[in-house]
């Protein structure tokens, strides 16, 4: 195992990383041992997660374009990766990935959903990524908050329905026929 990919896990299993509301300790945790044993014992999947970590660390670069540009760049990558690795554990490499990229200026929520995105696309899984944004605060001069979220069959694929449900959504990408099209608001 590369060191490095060690060196995360045993900082993220003693808490010196920085994480997110939305994801308590416990969850990184028990997130992280549950990949050890795949990290330890299958090169391939030591070789996604670096990969992983590697797209993570370039979406900054990748999302200076506005961002359909950026998503159609995406597309055009035509990814493939192995179906070997398992939907589920796809997606709790990228979620690791994502939790790792702690210098990136990128919310972990787009981190997250960017990453499961173009993996989980790549191996042949139909999901979409949703954008959306709320108000906050009760005063006349509110902040605007924002979310990113992956759907499935139009409905959120693993995201907690506290993370989305006050979002309207404001882009979705692909939309049918794989053209980005922005969304109609959605009341929730």
């Amino acid at each position: 195992m590369p060191v490095g990919c060690f060196s995360t896990i045993i900082n993220l299993l003693s808490g010196q990383l920085r994480y997110n509301h939305n994801m308590t300790r416990w969850q990184h945790i028990f997130l992280a041992v549950k990949l050890l044993p795949h990290l330890l014992f299958r090169r391939e999947v030591r070789a996604m997660l670096w990969q992983m970590r590697q797209f993570c660390g370039a979406l900054p670069t990748i999302l200076h374009p506005p961002l359909s540009q950026a998503l159609a760049q995406l597309e055009q990558e035509e990814a493939h990766f192995p179906a070997s690795i398992g939907e589920e554990r796809m997606r709790d490499l990228a979620d690791l990935a994502a939790l790792l990229a702690i210098r990136s200026p990128l919310g972990l929520c787009l981190r997250r959903s960017l990453t499961r995105y173009h993996f989980l696309r790549g191996m042949g899984v139909p999901v979409q990524v949703h954008f959306g944004a709320r108000l906050v605060g009760d005063k006349a001069d509110r902040d605007v908050t924002g979310h990113a979220w992956l759907v499935r069959n139009g409905r959120p694929y693993y995201e907690a329905e506290e993370n989305w449900r006050d979002f309207t959504v404001i882009l979705r990408w692909p939309h049918a026929g794989d053209t980005p099209v922005a969304a109609e608001p959605q009341s929730h």
